[in-house]
């Protein structure tokens, strides 16, 4: 008995001490309601010169703007990591769709202080691509909605009726910055193109770099169907379950389409980002339409009503704008499809294609995983 009043009074001068302690002193050591490792608001976790790396790993255009990046999240109390991977998933870094005209960070739709340009915001630098992001993200989406984590940003930025698929985004958002947070350069399922080889950063600027001829595109599958669907699956594109169409194209017109998807992987990581998530394209074939190609327009590229349409016609292009003209290899079609004259542009684009194909031949061997960056 006097063990359990001991007891008692032991519990109560703790209880007592506990509500003896400040309210806000309480409410200070706990987390605040709401908070996230993936709010968007607060101060960076990543430097300037981080920032810079990654551009520059993945051949962007915006390679050399790292500290504009950083500033501007400063200046709007915004953790520039997460720019970093909107403009990731929306342009691959300004290689791919739009972005690569309009400098635009976030694919951002026309708005009153910028040209449009077929539907889309379009800036005369990045750095006003940059500023117009993070305005939007602080004054509308926090400021104004209170939206400030990714998972309740996404769903409105990227809504599911615009064929966006908000789960996946979300979750590409998160891991991007967890990879960069840890100082990781490259992330999962999106390899830099300098990956495996020193020729993109190594090249004299303004010097054209056309590697040997040994990535001929004509010629009998190195991949399966099986391995095609596999990447696919990885990489969470929404072409999954029409490999067989982009492999039985191939055969059609006598190219591996070990070629086509690295193709799809460079424009668009697979139908993830740019416009290819509405085109379903395999890469952005800019308008006019043609007779055969099953396709409309929209914001001037063409768009198609399935994937199979998409790959019929990407093959259809690369047959009677090259293959007949004699550009059979990577090294000579690349100059000529690229959309920049760009050389170091060039040169990545070149090595991105061709590391991907060895990377992927090797793993259709077993010697590697098909989604190895």
């Amino acid at each position: 008995m006097r063990r359990y009043l001991k007891l008692t009074c032991l519990v109560g001068i703790v209880l007592c001490i506990f509500l003896a302690i400040p309210l806000s002193v309480r409410a200070a050591n706990l987390p605040p309601p709401g908070s996230s490792a993936y709010s968007v608001l607060g101060p960076p976790t990543v430097s300037a010169a981080f920032i810079d790396r990654v551009l520059t790993a993945y051949g962007s255009p915006a390679a050399g703007k790292g500290q504009a990046l950083y500033d501007e999240g400063v200046a709007y109390g915004i953790d520039p990591v997460f720019a970093l991977a909107f403009f990731m998933h929306e342009s691959s870094f300004g290689t791919a769709g739009m972005a690569r005209v309009t400098f635009s960070l976030g694919n951002l739709r026309c708005i009153p202080d910028a040209a449009c340009v077929n539907g889309y915001a379009a800036f005369q630098s990045w750095e006003s691509g940059f500023d117009a992001w993070y305005k939007l993200i602080r004054n509308v989406y926090a400021g104004s909605w209170g939206l400030t984590t990714v998972a309740a940003i996404i769903p409105r930025y990227a809504p599911a009726s615009d064929h966006n698929n908000e789960s996946a985004y979300i979750a590409a958002v998160e891991s991007s910055v967890d990879a960069w947070r840890s100082q990781q350069i490259g992330v999962q399922g999106t390899g830099p193109s300098s990956t495996g080889s020193t020729t993109g950063s190594s090249a004299p600027s303004g010097t054209p770099y056309y590697p040997p001829d040994g990535y001929k595109i004509l010629g009998k599958p190195t991949i399966s169907v099986q391995f095609i669907e596999q990447v696919l699956t990885a990489y969470h594109s929404p072409a999954v379950g029409h490999g067989q169409a982009l492999y039985d194209d191939a055969l059609k017109y006598g190219i591996d389409p070990a070629y086509a998807l690295a193709f799809f992987m460079h424009d668009s990581i697979f139908g993830t980002v740019g416009l290819a998530r509405v085109t379903h394209a395999l890469n952005a074939i800019p308008t006019p339409v043609s007779a055969t190609c099953h396709c409309q327009a929209l914001n001037g590229y063409r768009q198609y009503d399935t994937w199979e349409d998409g790959f019929s016609d990407w093959y259809s292009f690369i047959n009677e704008q090259y293959i007949k003209h004699n550009l059979t290899t990577i090294g000579q079609i690349i100059p000529a499809y690229a959309h920049t004259q760009n050389s170091y542009a060039i040169a990545s684009f070149i090595q991105a294609v061709e590391h991907r194909v060895d990377v992927w031949r090797s793993a259709q061997a077993g010697t590697t995983q098909p989604h190895t960056t």
